[in-house]
């Protein structure tokens, strides 16, 4: 027995973050305020959230052969993240993301890497997620995506699905046969948009809810985020801090959260997103993808300092 709980499919990156007093316009050189780089990348952020909120969990997935590769599997066994299937390719470069930071928002240039540095379906080990509760990805890799489900389903592991806007790009009929066997799918408003062709996000969610989705949570920012089922939908708002620093990881802090308080924890639907819009909120006090992501402890002060008694919520 391994004693993995959560396993997460999909990407690893390095994030070289310049903060920037604004977004340059065409042709425009500007002095940045800092520069930093950071482990990254949405599925790898997604279990550091998970493994810091006291969740044993692994990373299935690739890194290149340099300096780079050996930089993220030390971050993740440094953050107990399980690497025995984070594989390290002879003759292929790890992934460097470009991110842009200005007033606390972001822009992310991603690295064409991320499509070429990949395990292949065989890499993947039935006995690895066979034994987890949650299965957790972004479909980044359709096929090797679809063993690791086709896994998962035959030995009722719950799948949970980060939607991402240039995956939701592919549309629903090439999407259809995965999604529909989410437990849940979590997406932003961009995501929610493309996917759906609505632009109100809880219409979005009905609609993806009526394909046969049966639960969607869709992230709206600095407004909180929508909960969705056949038989409810509810807005929980976000919390508001004092200052964002950066909201880089935000996404990837909630769904880490949100895995932990629904699947592990057993709690509902609206307990779990205002756990995890908490824990987003202690992130984006601070700068890099990770570096503000809580223990949970601090999440559960945070609630208290709110007045929201969470044990006995």
């Amino acid at each position: 027995m391994n004693n993995i709980k959560i396993v997460g499919l999909g990407e690893v990156v390095v994030d070289w973050v310049a903060e920037v007093p604004r977004f340059p316009k065409p042709d425009e050189k500007l002095d940045a305020i800092s520069e930093n780089y950071f482990s990254g990348g949405v599925t790898a952020n997604y279990l550091v959230a998970v493994s810091r909120l006291g969740t044993r969990c692994g990373f299935i997935g690739a890194v290149g052969d340099d300096d780079y590769g050996d930089f993220l599997i030390k971050d993740f066994k440094e953050e107990g993240i399980d690497t025995t299937h984070t594989l390290k390719l002879k003759n292929k470069k790890t992934p460097v993301n470009f991110i842009f930071v200005a007033k606390g928002e972001k822009t992310i240039i991603q690295s064409p890497y991320m499509k070429t540095t990949k395990i292949n379906t065989k890499d993947i080990k039935s006995s690895y997620i066979s034994g987890a509760k949650l299965l957790h990805t972004t479909i980044i890799h359709p096929q090797i995506t679809e063993k690791a489900i086709k896994i998962a389903k035959k030995h009722d592991v719950k799948l949970s699905i980060d939607l991402e806007a240039q995956i939701a790009e592919r549309g629903w009929k090439s999407l259809e046969k995965v999604l529909l066997k989410a437990d849940v799918v979590i997406l932003n408003r961009e995501g929610a948009k493309k996917i759906t062709k609505t632009h109100l996000p809880e219409e979005a969610a009905k609609k993806l809810v009526n394909y046969g989705i049966p639960r969607v949570i869709i992230t709206i920012g600095k407004e909180g985020a929508i909960i969705t089922t056949s038989d409810f939908q509810k807005r929980i708002p976000a919390f508001e801090v004092e200052k964002v620093i950066d909201t880089t990881g935000a996404g990837d802090t909630f769904n880490g959260a949100f895995s932990v308080a629904h699947w592990i924890k057993g709690w509902d639907l609206e307990k779990s997103c205002i756990f995890a819009n908490a824990a987003a909120a202690l992130k984006i006090q601070k700068l890099g993808a990770r570096t503000g992501m809580p223990e949970e402890n601090e999440v559960l002060n945070f609630l208290s300092r709110r007045n929201i008694d969470f044990l006995t919520y």
